[in-house]
């Protein structure tokens, strides 16, 4: 059971009562600056030494973006699964000024590379600490599971400073990849679990979704397999895994939809988000038998994260802050379509008409950055003040 001081717990500030409200307003604006910065890097605006700028851009939106969002939601369920309070306070604020200090990659110079290499990946490694306490002191076996994947997170984390240090041989590569992979694994760990009951929940459905072990237990490992194949191989078996894959995880959308999903924001876009990801790794497959526009799978992938946690934090901050996920503000279809339709001028346009390539890019950006900021815009005040039904949380 939770149990905290009456006399003590309100004088916390709100911010600091739950582990989303800090890193979902840190999400939301790491998306916008760091999409700014890329968005000047693109256009050779500023530059960056220490990494390419690509590279850098790809370890914000993995390691800075979605370790935020998915820091946060572990540590908000981790209570609801376990009974056990989670940090909060001081504690709490300590995490996210680690996590804000890490935010400087771009600015460093290579002399102090390893200090901001520590104080980075110090992040992830106390963040799982933080997670697993409340998991292993409820003895919640289950999702031990979650907290192997944060270790494995924080290794690829450690493997991609190695690399730019010049330590490991491929670091970048195995820490961008590994990574990128490992947020996909937990966010589809996370749809497994949640998005059967949001539809179930969302649309009061009087059946239960049908859902299948062997394609639990065959999309886990077969993934699992394929991470290893395209991270430390680049084998075409990780092409013929990916089709696999995009099976496996076509018939679980199968399985899980209903025409009445599309009348509800907070179920269309993770029901969509998912549905990026299965189409990352069907142009995964495809790219072994056609020529593919260069990285087209993992802009699918990334897009995938992006409305995925978008529209995952989204209802996690109605619901924690005792607003009615049920009734969400009208206004969130538009920022999900604005992300959406950043995804099809940067996936599917700019694979088309590919001679306005540098155009495409940029309007995406923009609508991504638009979306983020809609974002900022509605929940900022949810996380800045207490719980509308006056609960500490």
């Amino acid at each position: 059971m939770i149990n905290l001081n009456k006399n003590t717990e309100y004088q916390i500030k709100p911010l600091l009562r739950l582990g989303f409200r800090p890193f979902f307003f840190a999400s939301g604006i790491v998306a916008i600056v760091s999409m700014v910065l890329w968005l000047l890097l693109y256009q050779s605006i500023i530059t960056i030494n220490v990494v390419d700028a690509s590279i850098w851009h790809a370890h914000e939106m993995i390691y800075a973006y979605a370790s935020a969002t998915i820091v946060g939601f572990l540590l908000t369920a981790s209570r609801n699964w376990t009974g056990v309070q989670t940090i909060y306070g001081k504690p709490l604020l300590a995490l996210f000024i680690v996590w804000t200090a890490g935010r400087f990659l771009i600015f460093i110079e290579a002399d102090y590379l390893i200090y901001q290499a520590i104080i980075d990946t110090a992040f992830l490694l106390i963040a799982t600490a933080s997670i697993a306490h409340p998991i292993i002191k409820g003895k919640n076996w289950s999702n031990v599971s979650i907290v192997m994947k944060m270790l494995l997170l924080t290794v690829a984390h450690i493997a991609f400073y190695l690399g730019v240090l010049g330590l490991l041989e491929n670091g970048i590569n195995i820490g961008i990849y590994s990574g990128f992979y490992l947020i996909i694994s937990l966010l589809l760990m996370m749809s497994r679990r949640l998005l059967p009951f949001f539809i179930e929940r969302g649309l009061d459905l009087q059946v239960e979704l049908k859902n299948s072990k062997f394609l639990d237990l065959s999309s886990l490992f077969l993934f699992l397999a394929f991470i290893i194949a395209e991270v430390f191989f680049q084998s075409p078996i990780s092409n013929l895994l990916a089709a696999i894959l995009f099976i496996t995880h076509a018939i679980r959308m199968f399985n899980w939809h209903h025409t009445k999903i599309w009348t509800k924001s907070l179920l269309w876009s993770i029901y969509l988000a998912y549905g990026l990801l299965t189409l990352g790794f069907g142009l995964n497959a495809a790219a072994y038998f056609v020529v593919l526009m260069p990285n087209i799978d993992i802009h699918s992938f990334a897009f995938g994260i992006a409305l995925m946690t978008l529209s995952m934090m989204s209802r996690i901050s109605l619901g924690h802050t005792g607003r009615n996920v049920f009734a969400p503000p009208k206004s969130l279809n538009l920022m999900f379509v604005l992300l959406a339709l950043a995804f099809v001028f940067r996936v599917v346009i700019a694979s088309i008409f590919m001679q306005y390539y540098s155009f495409w890019m940029l309007l995406s950006q923009i609508l991504w950055i638009s979306a983020f900021v809609w974002f900022v815009v509605i929940y900022s005040p949810m996380f800045f003040k207490s719980r509308v039904d006056g609960q500490f949380g």
